[in-house]
């Protein structure tokens, strides 16, 4: 897409600040031995007169963006030199989940620093990370690039300055169309004694995957053996004549051609974010330090798992399914961690440069890790953790979550191992519960519920406990957690919509205000999907 014409200027709701006469702060400061500096506890706010010294804060945000297509993560092919070198000057975090599988619960999650078992298509009514940071004196300008990303959501809650397409007159924003906002954005408002935080999403490089010029990327693409072996297995399970066979070939090649495209719109969008944040760099105050966070909503399946029977059996094909179908490309629907292990990578103050940590992170850490930056104290029941206390060993978690509208995924970081279980809407697509152990079979082909009947019940435990505290704490106001009705076109264009069963009400999918917090999961009683019961759950150990 070519860059929209010139943005029309939006309302910008700013919070005025209430500035002290020059008199009160001769009565705070002792003298000129004494000073007058410092910050207002637990705000941020400095207390004394001149520029705001705190850092800028950039969190960019790559939709679509699997951590192992990125050549920052040991990917062999050059997609992200940017992103690489942004790894060299601060810290990588090597395994960081996102809170779901699909946009929407993913950055209401991000935005909250709190766990959603709910299939969450709004922000909840906690204080989001531009409405503290704000508050704490922060202009919070935003930059979004996928229009699911809405204020029909109240994704814009707390940002003084939120430029969509919506603003552009355009039917969708690439990343050139972005980087145009940003641009005009920048020449227009000059940078203040206000820190900034900025917020820039790209769509890119989410299906149709179409790279913008023709320039090839170095290398080849190389399906995993784990990969190939699923396409072998289910082609020959299947009957001669049958398109899984006659197709094979062409589907193989198509595939082939299909993730190099992918490839190329990510090695498109790292150029894109090198280019935002030079300027960003460019027009940052002087003295002023930034802080960089760049990070993903979800991954890309990119046919490595096969699709819910379920969903295939209902998509309008002109012959049986062949590969291409079969197996997954999208997003949503899945837990597996092609769609859920994301890049992490901060630079700028309090990050070492080099470093790569191995301890397991979420999403939900980012918010706490922006305001630690600002000097803002955190609420003290987010799920997420200063990645700064990360690095130190400060900070550990026992479990990391992630819920999309068709299951949860609860993984044990001591032993590896990672549980699937769907909700209603998973159970209708013929989703099965599944048990991997990722540390021997990170690919997560090795179902052993059936094998290892106590860890399964134990990580059901844990997720159903989870769930009820989350349930407890009602995040959601009267509103409930569903997104504008009006946005439902958006939503469709995305593929969205019609994905499954309609909300219910329950305590997994629905309205959490319609369900009693204490109540038992929808799915307590399926006998088919549930281990053995074996009384209390015990500890689950490192096997």
């Amino acid at each position: 897409m070519t860059p929209r014409a010139a943005i029309r200027r939006t309302v910008m709701r700013r919070t005025a600040r209430a500035r002290s006469p020059a008199w009160a702060w001769l009565l705070l400061c002792a003298g000129l031995l004494a000073g007058c500096g410092g910050s207002d506890p637990g705000s941020g706010r400095p207390t004394g007169a001149g520029p705001d010294p705190r850092p800028d804060l950039l969190l960019v945000v790559v939709d679509t963006l699997r951590a192992d297509h990125l050549s920052a993560y040991g990917y062999p092919r050059p997609t992200t030199p940017f992103l690489q070198q942004v790894g060299q000057q601060g810290t990588v975090f090597e395994d960081a989940t996102a809170q779901s599988s699909w946009t929407l619960p993913s950055m209401a999650s991000l935005f909250s620093g709190r766990h959603l078992f709910v299939n969450a298509q709004r922000l909840p009514a906690t204080p989001s990370l531009a409405e503290q940071l704000a508050e704490a004196g922060y202009e919070t300008v935003g930059f979004v690039g996928n229009p699911a990303v809405s204020r029909g959501g109240q994704y814009d809650r707390g940002f003084e300055t939120w430029i969509t397409r919506d603003d552009t007159g355009g039917e969708t924003w690439t990343a050139p169309d972005l980087e145009d906002a940003l641009t005009r954005f920048l020449a227009a408002h000059p940078p203040g004694e206000r820190p900034r935080l900025y917020y820039l999403h790209y769509l890119d490089p989410h299906w149709p995957y179409e790279p913008r010029t023709a320039e090839r990327l170095p290398g080849e693409v190389v399906l995993s053996d784990q990969t190939l072996a699923a396409w072998v297995t289910r082609v020959q399970a299947s009957p001669e004549g049958d398109p899984l066979r006659t197709d094979a070939d062409l589907d193989r090649r198509y595939v082939l051609e299909q993730i190099d495209n992918y490839d190329r719109e990510v090695a498109e969008t790292d150029a894109s974010i090198a280019r935002a944040v030079g300027a960003i760099d460019a027009s940052r105050a002087p003295g002023r330090e930034r802080l960089l966070v760049v990070a993903s909503d979800h991954g890309e399946g990119l046919w490595d798992h096969e699709h819910h029977p379920g969903v295939v059996a209902r998509l309008e094909l002109p012959e049986t399914p062949s590969i291409r179908e079969v197996f997954f490309r999208d997003h949503s629907y899945h837990l597996y961690q092609e769609l859920l292990h994301t890049p992490l990578i901060v630079s700028g103050p309090g990050f070492p440069a080099g470093a790569r940590v191995a301890a397991p992170v979420e999403n939900v850490d980012i918010l706490p890790t922006l305001l630690r930056a600002a000097g803002v104290s955190a609420p003290p029941d987010l799920d997420g953790h200063a990645l700064q206390d990360v690095i130190t060993g400060e900070a550990r978690r026992d479990f990391v979550f992630a819920h999309s509208n068709e299951g949860t995924a609860v993984r044990a970081v001591d032993s590896g191992w990672k549980l699937h279980w769907p909700t209603d809407t998973g159970f209708s697509f013929a989703m099965q519960a599944q048990l991997y152990r990722l540390a021997d079979d990170p690919s997560e082909r090795d179902d052993r519920k059936d094998t290892e009947v106590e860890l399964y019940r134990n990580l059901l435990r844990i997720r159903e406990q989870a769930a009820a505290a989350y349930r407890k704490a009602r995040l959601f106001d009267e509103a409930g957690h569903l997104g504008d009705p009006a946005h439902t076109d958006v939503l469709e264009q995305f593929g969205y919509v019609d994905t499954g069963n309609p909300d219910t009400g329950n305590p997994d999918t629905g309205n959490p205000d319609a369900a009693d917090p204490g109540a038992a999961d929808p799915d307590a009683g399926r006998s088919d999907q549930r281990p053995p019961d074996g009384g209390e759950a015990t500890p689950i150990d490192g096997r």
